[in-house]
């Protein structure tokens, strides 16, 4: 589910007013920012498959643990930045989400301890083989997400321009779903 932390990451923006949009969109994608150097070094692995099939070794920044640990460094950086906000624990939030999210929709492939330490039961309930339901959930989580972004932007921005970002971010939504189209199982 991409396309869906996105989302609730700027379905956020009307509850953290004082943190910018790019912020928010990140932020529920900490973890799979911190995945990506650690694929790079051979750490952590990645292959791309069909939509909700690809095949995930990240042990690491995906366990519970590594998504606390995370969380926490998102929670430094909203307070270090944004302090005139509950930034801190915004970005927390949305960045552990991720996690939570994730458990609902990966197979079983996320650990507990980093690096599976006790090799413990590995969790996931396994949405992914719904893909077209994944994928319906996601859009609609885009769609309501740009929604709120535009009435928010609508009635807090000033001047002519309001429609600008919530505009970007449609357009980003749009491509992301369009994209992930031709990825979705044959009917």
């Amino acid at each position: 589910m991409f396309i869906g932390h996105f989302a609730l990451g700027v379905a956020t923006k009307k509850i953290a007013p004082t943190l910018p949009i790019w912020i928010l969109l990140l932020a529920p994608q900490f973890m799979d920012l911190m995945f990506m150097p650690l694929v790079a070094l051979g750490i952590e692995g990645y292959e791309l498959g069909a939509y909700g099939h690809d095949t995930l070794d990240a042990l690491y920044t995906h366990s519970l643990v590594g998504a606390a640990v995370i969380a926490a460094l998102a929670y430094w950086i909203g307070n270090k930045f944004w302090r005139d906000s509950n930034g801190g624990l915004i970005l927390a939030a949305l960045s552990f989400s991720h996690c939570i999210i994730d458990l609902f929709v990966h197979h079983q492939d996320m650990a507990i301890l980093p690096g599976n330490l006790g090799d413990l039961p590995l969790l996931g309930f396994g949405l992914w083989n719904f893909e077209y339901s994944v994928f319906a959930i996601e859009v609609a989580m885009a769609i309501i997400a740009s929604v709120f972004y535009v009435q928010w932007a609508k009635a807090e921005k000033k001047g002519p321009r309001w429609f600008v970002g919530p505009t970007l971010v449609t357009a980003f939504f749009v491509i992301l779903i369009a994209a992930d189209i031709p990825r979705l199982p044959a009917v």
